[in-house]
């Protein structure tokens, strides 16, 4: 059974805006090591690779898809988060970052499409890992891996942490990982996602889209093959 700690008590918030916010409850599910040592071993990872200028190029990271509704342990946190933000959450994204090496850059979840009121409910496993949340206006200054923005708001997640990005986050800001020199524990993370789809939609190609130098289209914008 999945342990969620305190699940009343109230969150740390960081405040981005008039329309943006971030939620961070520490320490939220009591069951991350238990899952990061029994479950997570066993499940089906795949090597996710994005198109690029008709190249792929693998990802950072493994990735694969949780059963948020049936799974033993993902349904009771699932039935917490829709209860607690009275939506009905998709997912669940799981991500494996091998060691510090492996990363995730500054993006938004554009595959939304509607940006202008989502929640983003992410579980943190594993040693701590800084998660950075930068402005949109900030984004080339300067890159993630070099250090961070003037702008940047920075919080070390890990340990069954959870943190919720709300509002127009999506729209307003980018997060990431970046790599960690020296690191050699396991980074697991659990993403729940929704979207009002109120607003005005992003058209625009997404990460999942690729880019191409040529106009050939039968090649999909991303793949994944088992790790």
């Amino acid at each position: 059974m999945s342990e969620i700690a305190s699940p009343d008590s109230e969150p740390e918030r960081l405040d981005l805006g008039d329309d943006s916010f971030v939620e961070i409850r520490r320490g939220w599910w009591m069951g991350a090591n238990r899952w990061a040592r029994e479950r997570a071993p066993g499940l089906d990872w795949a090597q996710g690779e994005v198109l690029r200028y008709d190249r792929y190029r693998a990802e950072q990271r493994l990735g694969t898809r949780l059963d948020a509704r049936n799974d033993p342990d993902m349904a009771p946190l699932t039935r917490w988060l829709d209860a607690r933000y009275r939506v009905r959450f998709d997912g669940v994204t799981a991500l494996w970052y091998r060691t510090g090496d492996d990363f995730q850059g500054l993006h938004r979840d554009r595959q939304l499409r509607w940006l202008d009121e989502t929640l983003i409910a992410i579980v943190v496993i594993g040693r701590p890992r800084p998660f950075v949340l930068r402005p949109i206006t900030q984004a080339r200054e300067p890159r993630l891996s070099a250090g961070h923005g003037p702008q940047d708001r920075v919080v070390d997640l890990g340990g069954g942490d959870l943190i919720v990005m709300g509002g127009a986050c999506q729209r307003e800001w980018l997060h990431g990982i970046p790599k960690v020199k020296g690191h050699t524990a396991a980074r697991y993370s659990l993403t729940w996602r929704w979207t009002s789809r109120r607003g005005r939609p992003d058209t625009s190609p997404t990460y999942f889209d690729g880019r191409r130098f040529s106009d050939d289209h039968e090649r999909p914008g991303w793949r994944a093959r088992r790790a």
